[in-house]
């Protein structure tokens, strides 16, 4: 009898330790170390795993370390699907470690920021935001549409990657990290986004020529049909991920340096402004900003994505101050 209560208690304090912890920091999982205010930049190595404390009890995205390399930014040459715009491919070094949010950031995320800093979005501010119309499959705005809200207008759950937001609010939430922690956190550059893509890959898509293996990344696929039973008509041949729509983060197998959704979900912001090209592009992995320039870079597949538009050079512009369901973003965070 003795032994048995013992074996009790001792389960019974286990479970109170894991619900206390996951009460502090619901977003946290086995893996997670907490980064404490003392730790210096040599400190962090990378594929590390850690988060931020914030006020208020609180804490930031689960961030990993990438480390510091070299690479070719831009159309691998056997891409025949490039545009000038991802022309021409260049050497960039990137010589510090960097960490960067594993997931895109997610609603509840985002919630947190508005709930303790009182910001108004541009969605809020405009009135309306661009959701998709299930008879045409195209997006339209609807109005009181903001970043509580999915793809289709409805509520959108906690764990889904915020959308609905424009560049001006995902630097925002980056810049009040920044204020919350102490350190500097930001959107990535284009540079260090696609490098965190292709980790390693010398590829037209991240892991391979063609878009042949299933469940990589929440894409269009060819199973992927509307509630209203509609497909897609730029839909990937073969090709099937589980979710027509969003999907929640981290449905699928992480990517090389340990990130989630860089293919599929949703297409990210990123710091630099928008160029025809990249004659002159800067070398040093630095995002290319141009002062008072209006249209920002969107990096990346996302949940109504077709194959061309997979590849790991793909880049878009859009006005830094509009949003849809399309387009979320995850942080940087220097070392």
């Amino acid at each position: 009898m003795p032994y048995l209560s013992l074996t009790k208690c001792v389960l019974w304090m286990i479970i109170l330790i894991v619900l206390t912890g996951c009460g502090k920091n619901p977003s946290a999982d086995a893996e997670l170390k907490i980064a404490n205010s003392e730790h210096a930049a040599d400190d962090y190595v990378p594929s590390q795993i850690f988060s931020d404390r914030l006020k208020k009890a609180l804490y930031g995205p689960q961030l990993i370390v990438v480390g510091a390399g070299k690479f070719s930014l831009g159309a691998v040459k056997s891409d025949k699907q490039a545009g000038d715009q991802e022309l021409p491919a260049h050497a960039i070094d990137l010589t510090h470690n960097f960490a960067v949010s594993r997931t895109e950031i997610t609603v509840a995320q985002f919630r947190a920021f508005i709930k303790h800093s009182g910001y108004r979005t541009e969605a809020d501010k405009r009135g309306s935001s661009d959701v998709i119309d299930l008879v045409s499959g195209k997006l339209i705005p609807l109005a009181k549409i903001n970043w509580k809200y999915n793809h289709i207008g409805e509520m959108s759950g906690d764990d889904y990657p915020v959308v609905h937001v424009s560049f001006d609010d995902a630097r925002a939430y980056s810049t009040w990290l920044s204020a919350q922690t102490g350190k500097t956190y930001r959107l990535a550059s284009e540079a260090e986004w696609e490098y965190i893509l292709r980790a390693g890959s010398k590829s037209i898509y991240p892991f391979g020529k063609k878009l042949k293996e299933l469940n990589k990344g929440n894409l269009t696929g060819e199973s992927d049909a509307f509630p209203n039973k509609r497909t897609w008509g730029n839909a990937i041949k073969n090709y099937a991920d589980g979710y027509w729509g969003l999907a929640p983060v981290r449905q699928y197998a992480s990517e090389g340096f340990g990130t989630f959704d860089m293919l599929g979900n949703v297409s990210e912001w990123v710091e630099d402004c928008w160029h025809e090209n990249y004659r002159r592009a800067p070398a040093n992995g630095d995002a290319w900003v141009n002062p008072g320039c209006t249209q920002r870079v969107v990096r990346g597949s996302a949940w109504l994505s077709s194959a061309d538009k997979s590849r790991s050079s793909f880049r878009m512009s859009m006005d830094a101050k509009n949003s849809n369901a399309r387009v979320g973003f995850r942080v940087i965070r220097e070392l």
